[in-house]
């Protein structure tokens, strides 16, 4: 879990559940947020490319360990659960988190 601080895991952070579209509808992410007239993923990726000199053609890597990294956390918590109903609560998100990643891996373009 222990990383040096990878600047594009922390972008994958970000972006691995941005919006490509941000323009309209309900322009919320998990229906918790609203991105409605954020920059869209692709401009935030843009944006991160240009200013940081670095490219990203390789995010969904990132965005997999991101995802996988998550569920290793929230897979603690699920284990640890006993009666707390919050806790419990991880075990869908974790299985949900894992299938993502594999499925990202699976259909990426990227080879690296």
């Amino acid at each position: 879990m222990g990383t040096i601080g990878d600047p594009k895991l922390d972008l994958a952070w970000v972006v691995q559940s941005w919006p490509e579209d941000t323009s309209g509808g309900d322009g919320s992410v998990g229906g918790y947020v609203d991105m409605t007239g954020m920059p869209s993923r692709s401009e935030v990726l843009a944006h991160y490319a240009s200013v940081s000199g670095r490219q990203v053609d390789d995010i969904d890597y990132y965005c997999v360990l991101a995802r996988w990294k998550l569920a290793v956390v929230l897979e603690q918590g699920y284990q640890r659960a006993a009666h707390d109903p919050k806790l419990a609560g991880f075990g869908p998100i974790v299985v949900q988190l894992m299938r993502s990643a594999a499925e990202l891996a699976a259909t990426s373009g990227y080879r690296g």
